[in-house]
């Protein structure tokens, strides 16, 4: 009995934070990409000749973490990076959980596409980046692969709204419960009528004491149910949000830094060529 008690403690409790994450005061900002803001937290290593630091299209941030829409010039790709904060529900290492470089990078690959996501080796789980390779608009899809890594809690802890099946079947699980209990009191109450006159007292009491039990399985019951469906509301709404702002982010000013960063390519190579032939007068008199 305490075994059970305190497993449905548990299951109130991982559902009141899912409703804290999902309600906590969120700040959100489109940046125009001109203004070339630094993605916080994410390092890159400068490996190639061409190199450009990457743009910040959007940021969302709130107490449990941040979640940034950057744009890579170097690979022409658009991609979701995700840390954690230290909060009431989570313990990692502030230092580390910021940090995503390359050399610390583990692949995650989608098998659907082409779409890939590193997580930090230095501290699972507590940074994520989504790198969305295919020429198609963010959606559920994009990212809900993801979601059944258990080394990539970041994308579950700060995209909540993201998936919905734990909720559903909880939902539904309740309602059969309900149902069954709204059962066992008609028959109670039917064997209470049949046996009307005849019953002992203890045994009525008895009956009274099952019923009133069960009326308080049931208000327990509501009271789940009734923060499942909030939850599913609010996972509605704020997932369609955050995947309309991201698109738009980025939509919005997609030929401008298309034509931008190729505008740049060229004139970095037209340099490097006149350097080229400076460096090799020869080759010009040959």
């Amino acid at each position: 009995m305490e075994l059970e008690s305190s497993r449905e403690e548990k299951r109130v409790e991982h559902f009141r934070e899912t409703m804290d994450r999902l309600t906590t005061a969120s700040h959100v900002q489109v940046d125009y990409f001109a203004e070339h803001k630094k993605i916080e937290g994410y390092y890159e290593e400068n490996v190639s000749g061409q190199f450009f630091n990457c743009d910040r299209l959007m940021k969302q941030d709130n107490m449990f973490g941040t979640i940034q829409l950057g744009y890579n010039p170097n690979r022409e790709t658009v991609f979701l990076f995700a840390n954690m904060k230290t909060s009431r529900y989570d313990t990692v290492a502030s230092h580390y959980q910021k940090e995503l470089q390359d050399y610390r990078k583990r692949a995650q690959r989608k098998g659907e596409n082409v779409n890939r996501a590193y997580v930090s080796k230095r501290k699972e789980m507590a940074v994520v980046l989504i790198e969305k390779r295919e020429n198609k608009p963010w959606s559920q899809r994009s990212i809900g692969t993801y979601l059944k890594h258990s080394n990539m809690e970041a994308v579950l802890k700060t995209m909540p709204f993201l998936t919905k099946n734990e909720e559903k079947e909880e939902l539904e699980a309740i309602k059969r419960e309900r149902k069954q209990i709204q059962e066992e009191i008609r028959e109670i109450r039917m064997e209470m009528a049949s046996e009307k006159g005849t019953t002992e007292e203890k045994q009525s009491m008895e009956q009274e004491t099952q019923i009133r039990n069960l009326r308080g399985d049931a208000v327990q019951n509501l009271t789940m149910e009734n923060l499942l469906e909030a939850i599913l509301i609010r996972k509605d709404a704020m997932g369609k949000g955050f995947l309309r702002r991201l698109n738009y982010a980025y939509d919005v000013q997609k030929k401008d830094i298309e034509a931008y960063y190729r505008e740049k390519k060229k004139a970095m190579k037209e340099t490097s060529e006149h350097g080229d032939a400076e460096d090799n007068p020869e080759d010009e008199d040959s």
